[in-house]
């Protein structure tokens, strides 16, 4: 039973390594489809509407709002908005909540 008990322990690492090479893989995977969305400070944006306006969602609600010029960069991924007049947006932007604005 003892002997029996080590190979329990055996299989079990074994299956969690397994685990995470499969887990690694699928990440890669994932990783080399996604885009990232990356601005520059000057860009014109155009945020999602839903976010700052969720009472009115519906089919016939607008799904931008702008455009906004990116202000600052405050992290990777994260953008200090401010309106094209040069007043500032209080809140930080998330990427996957903006868009680049074309003219």
């Amino acid at each position: 039973m003892r002997e029996q008990l080590n190979v329990v322990d055996e299989l079990r690492d074994q299956a969690f390594y397994q685990m995470q090479k499969y887990k690694h893989l699928m990440a890669r995977i994932y990783n080399r489809r996604v885009k990232n969305k990356k601005f520059k400070v000057e860009d014109l944006v155009i945020r999602l509407y839903s976010i700052t306006h969720p009472k009115d969602q519906g089919k016939l609600s607008p799904k931008w709002e702008g455009p906004y010029r990116v202000k600052r960069v405050t992290g990777p991924g994260t953008y200090e908005l401010e309106k094209l007049n040069g007043d500032a947006i209080p809140c930080i932007w998330h990427a996957s909540k903006l868009a680049k604005y074309y003219v």
